[in-house]
């Protein structure tokens, strides 16, 4: 698959995961999700987060299956807990479980501002290399 065709499949992910998630926050009353625009920021940032590890998940295991290496193994490990991490920090899972939001603020979004930082960078290497 071309890089640039990779680029149009994250552009067109990441343009149906905030609309859905933007879908979710003005659709949905019985949710409660009228805590504000650090909320949505953060829901965005974490399902965003959420394609890209499994994006890496799926090239990392194709890699791993064609060489056997064990630093493979290694990042195959690394994307299924960023996974993970997405999963659990997602504000709309949080609150539909009855946990509500933080209240602090900008501080709120800024873990899965890094945690997007680090999954493009591991994104854009495996597209390079």
């Amino acid at each position: 698959m071309s890089k640039i065709l990779h680029v149009g499949l994250l552009i067109t992910v990441f343009a149906i995961a905030i609309s859905a998630v933007i879908g979710v926050y003005a659709f949905s009353p019985s949710l409660n999700l009228s805590i504000g625009p650090y909320f949505l920021l953060g829901s965005v940032f974490t399902i965003i987060n959420m394609v890209l590890s499994i994006i890496l998940l799926i090239t990392y295991v194709g890699t791993y299956r064609k060489t056997k290496a064990e630093f493979n193994l290694v990042l195959v490990i690394v994307a299924v807990t960023l996974l993970c991490y997405s999963l659990v920090a997602n504000p709309i899972i949080r609150t539909a479980l009855g946990y509500g939001g933080s209240g602090l603020g900008p501080f709120f979004v800024l873990p899965d501002l890094f945690i997007f930082v680090a999954l493009v960078a591991l994104l854009y290497l495996r597209l390079k290399y």
